[in-house]
């Protein structure tokens, strides 16, 4: 596999300015990189030129870079569409795929010659990253996740692209794994909740793994070392019948790691998830929009207190991404309990060592501006102007501009 790329499995966020990081992480595998965007997941959806256009901006914005687009939006296309997306394809060596249906995607791509392509640019080395909707087409089982939650059917399970077949990891994979949109209901496990990925995991062959990916959160594999890592503020979590593992952040893994799983199926201790078919009726009770804040915000304040930057630093961040996920899912109150947190935190950074802060500012300050940004966009204006306030009294003077907000230091 020695000329293999990396492959990327990204559970949300390919699109978030706050994964602008991890982008840059994989984007350093290739001198050159010719980013590609596959379009096809989307391709049912009417404002489909207006999810180009968002892809585009967000590498001009965050990389400076041209996107190209495979524009292959389904079995309509034309030959001469069909022509143009594969000469993208064949040119690019960051392709990347994100939002939309996974069932639609797998009619579009199965057997169709531009998928061929992308897996031949693949095993050419080129990065391929899919998140979200594109993610749950890598395994040999699909999960038809709008047919399951929104339209009703039954739990099933769909043939998978298997792309993970290539790494000898017989496997089903579950983006979104910790989302938390639902107001009064369990929407954890790609929606599924814990019950219905009980019974999801039953129906897997013996030999499949689960591979669940937090949200804004990235499994990178390269399947010349074997092996891989895990980028984000998340966890990746790799289920075999009965043995189950998290790996956290910065942790690295080998694939005979992964593929050991079912070996020791029986010591392996279960992760938190309630996926236990034995456990208590309570497991199942809904899960609350903003139980994640209170640990950040604990962590941020006990970091605060004992001087840690990097730590405070770390959990603010994980308070912002926290934000920006709660406007981009609507789940608003979310948003705010986070946004909260950051404008009473916020201004006692200011008082931790100050080299520091100076030195991280311009990342900072960036990332507060974009959130700043989704709160007026949301409409949540009291919030945007408590955090302008808080930054201003952090000694930093926030201008708005027909092209945005920008910064400057007082004084």
């Amino acid at each position: 596999m020695s000329d293999y790329g990396e492959l990327v499995i990204m559970g949300s966020g390919e699109l978030a300015d706050s994964m602008a990081e991890v982008h840059r992480a994989l984007l350093a595998a290739h001198p050159d990189p010719r980013p590609v965007f596959l379009n096809s997941p989307a391709g049912f959806e009417l404002n489909l030129e207006n999810i180009n256009h968002k892809a585009a901006a967000y590498f001009e914005r965050n990389f400076g870079l041209a996107l190209a687009v495979a524009d292959f939006p389904g079995p309509q296309g034309t030959p001469a569409q069909i022509a143009a997306a594969l000469t993208t394809i064949r040119t690019g060596n960051y392709l990347f795929a994100g939002p939309g249906s996974p069932s639609y995607a797998l009619r579009v791509w199965r057997n169709s010659p531009v998928f061929a392509a992308v897996l031949e640019r693949w095993r050419e080395g080129a990065t391929l990253i899919f998140s979200s909707a594109a993610a749950l087409t890598l395994g040999a089982h699909t999960i038809p996740v709008y047919e399951i939650y929104k339209v009703g059917a039954d739990v099933h399970w769909l043939p998978g692209l298997d792309v993970l077949g290539e790494l000898g990891l017989p496997a089903a994979v579950v983006p979104h794994w910790n989302n938390r949109s639902g107001d009064q209901h369990d929407t954890r496990f790609c929606f599924m909740g814990a019950p219905r990925l009980r019974q999801l995991e039953m129906l897997l062959p013996s030999e499949a793994l689960l591979i669940g990916v937090d949200e804004y959160t990235a499994a990178r594999i390269r399947p010349a070392a074997g092996s891989g890592d895990v980028l984000g503020v998340g966890t990746v979590a790799i289920h075999a019948h009965g043995a189950a593992h998290a790996f956290s952040r910065g942790e690295t893994f080998t694939l005979d790691t992964w593929r050991g799983l079912n070996v020791a199926a029986a010591a392996m201790p279960e992760i938190d998830g309630g996926l236990d078919p034995d456990a208590p009726a309570a497991d199942t009770a809904p899960v609350s929009a903003i139980d994640d804040i209170t640990p950040l915000r604990d962590r941020a304040d006990q970091a605060l207190r004992a001087g840690d930057f990097a730590d405070a630093v770390e959990a603010l961040v994980g308070l912002s991404l926290i934000t920006q996920a709660g406007l981009e899912q609507g789940v608003h109150d979310r948003a705010d309990c986070a946004a909260q947190a950051l404008a009473t935190l916020l201004p006692r950074l200011a008082q931790l060592k100050p080299k520091p802060v100076e030195d991280h500012a311009t990342a900072l300050m960036d990332l507060m501006l974009t959130m700043r940004a989704h709160l007026r966009a949301a409409k949540q204006w009291a919030l945007a102007d408590q955090l302008r306030d808080g930054l201003t009294a952090l000694g930093y003077r926030i201008n708005d501009t027909p092209d945005g907000a920008t910064w400057q230091r007082s004084g």
